[in-house]
């Protein structure tokens, strides 16, 4: 048996047959886990995120793995949205993550980052080009923008940090936006739909389809490499 002091994660690790896989979001109010076998994905829960999102994920996780008879240990593949997003939460959800990597021998983690897993919220929907608006300091957002590609939404170009009006004057028309930055700044303009509220947040089921995808690409994130994202402007500014 092993104890993971920071996380408060108890872990006893078992011989599986599939391979157990699951998804952390806390970039946001609106926090929640995801748990997969395989290619499935087996549950989701949502908690609110908005305070002490240590207890909160620790509870909940411990919860969900001993619905379906898991411990810690049996967690194979860790999925953590890194941002942009809450600054405390954010860095909760990789302290965790990063934490049970260190607990868990052979546990691979994979770093999705948030605007990516909100764009997946806009999969069903009709649209040219999709913009992911995320908060940032002084009137400013957090573009991110992409387009679909061999049936899966692919981001274009690099994110950037820009006031309203330059976004507006930059991205490709026609466009829906989502994204929580939409609650407060106004983003409307010709050839600009505005998508509804709802597509505004990261889902942790859209966090382990994204980890999960590009776990089975290879594309694991070591955990000492796990960090948040942060929005940042452009060095010339």
């Amino acid at each position: 048996r092993k104890t993971s002091p920071a996380a408060g994660l108890f872990v006893e690790s078992a011989t599986m047959s599939k391979l157990i896989s699951l998804a952390i979001e806390t970039t946001c109010r609106r926090g929640g886990l995801a748990l997969g076998e395989d290619g499935e994905m087996v549950e989701r829960i949502m908690f609110d995120a908005s305070h002490r999102h240590a207890v909160q994920i620790v509870g909940r996780m411990d919860e969900l793995l001993k619905r379906h008879g898991l411990a810690a240990g049996d967690v194979g593949e860790l999925y953590v949205s890194a941002g942009p997003g809450s600054f405390t939460g954010t860095r909760i959800g990789i302290t965790v993550a990063r934490t049970m990597a260190q607990a868990v021998a052979g546990l691979k983690t994979v770093s999705v980052p948030t605007a990516h897993a909100v764009a997946l919220n806009a999969e069903g929907m009709e649209w040219r080009n999709l913009g992911v608006v995320m908060a940032s300091k002084d009137d400013q957002v957090y573009a991110c923008l992409f387009a679909r590609q061999d049936g899966g939404i692919v981001q274009q170009g690099s994110p950037a940090v820009l006031g309203a009006e330059e976004l507006l004057g930059q991205v490709p028309r026609p466009i829906l936006l989502i994204g929580e930055a939409l609650d407060h700044v106004d983003l409307s303009g010709e050839g600009v739909t505005i998508g509804p509220s709802e597509a505004y947040l990261p889902d942790p089921a859209a966090v382990w389809k994204l980890g999960r995808q590009a776990a089975i690409a290879g594309n694991f994130t070591e955990a000492a490499a796990l960090l948040p994202i942060y929005p940042r402007k452009p060095e010339a500014q």
